[in-house]
């Protein structure tokens, strides 16, 4: 997925979830929110290209503002990343749901030796808050998986597929269709959105192996870029989308 394709994608999901959204809380936490023991995810890296991210998980031992001290995450980091920029996620509940926020840092030390308390030291990290806090998502393009029960459905050229993540941009899935699916390959795409069907098309913009874990046998992991879907289907399925992802939050179960 390009960077352009993105913007598209996000712009769908903003015309439906995004106002709703800030209306349930704007950003209103400092550095001073995550206080110790807290669970932080460290985004290093988001590949646009590639729609992956690295980001690692670690805890909060301490905080003084705009200086916050982190376990060392797994992975560990290593030297080269000194000096390099991230962002520090977390979850605050507010009424109902769980909304992550993120804090753009940069990584000023890996310690050896921090004291946590008299008799205790540990490994740590050290990291400096470059800005304020605003809303983040770890997901690339609002990207869920939907329950079987979520009334979302995928055809490719035909044949029922099964989701592995869907956006308004795009989706990934599990395929058995032959031959193969091939790299920019153009193919048929019906949606089911509840009762109804939508008819475009997309282009392949990745088939894999989905490796020895898959339950499928003998299927591809797929990923395309939809094209030509009609703006009031992209507005259902993004409404559809932020359904699940309050679902999702609602249950506990929001993806890191």
């Amino acid at each position: 997925m390009t960077k352009a394709v993105f913007r598209e994608a996000e712009s769908g999901w903003d015309r439906v979830g995004w106002e709703a959204r800030k209306a349930l809380a704007a950003p209103r936490f400092s550095v001073k929110a995550l206080k110790p023991g807290a669970a932080v995810d460290i985004v290093l890296k988001v590949d646009f290209n590639r729609e992956v991210m690295d980001v690692r998980r670690a805890m909060v031992y301490d905080t003084d503002g705009s200086i916050f001290v982190v376990s060392r995450p797994s992975p560990d980091l290593k030297p080269e990343h000194i000096g390099r920029r991230c962002t520090v996620t977390f979850v605050v509940r507010e009424n109902e749901f769980k909304n992550r926020y993120g804090i753009p840092a940069e990584i000023l030390e890996l310690r050896e030796s921090y004291t946590i308390r008299k008799g205790t030291t540990v490994q740590a990290l050290i990291l400096k808050a470059l800005g304020g806090v605003e809303p983040f998502n770890l997901r690339m393009a609002y990207r869920v998986r939907p329950p079987i029960t979520s009334g979302i459905a995928l055809q490719i050229d035909g044949q029922r597929v099964s989701i592995l993540d869907i956006s308004t941009g795009g989706a990934r899935f599990l395929s058995s269709v032959r031959p193969a699916l091939q790299f920019r390959q153009r193919v048929e795409v019906v949606l089911h959105l509840d009762e109804a069907a939508h008819t475009f098309h997309a282009f392949v913009v990745r088939s894999q192996d989905p490796g020895p874990q898959c339950p499928v046998r003998g299927a591809q992991e797929v990923a395309v870029q939809f094209s030509g879907m009609e703006k009031r289907v992209r507005e259902q399925l993004a409404k559809k989308i932020l359904q699940i992802d309050r679902e999702l939050r609602a249950k506990g179960l929001e993806e890191a």
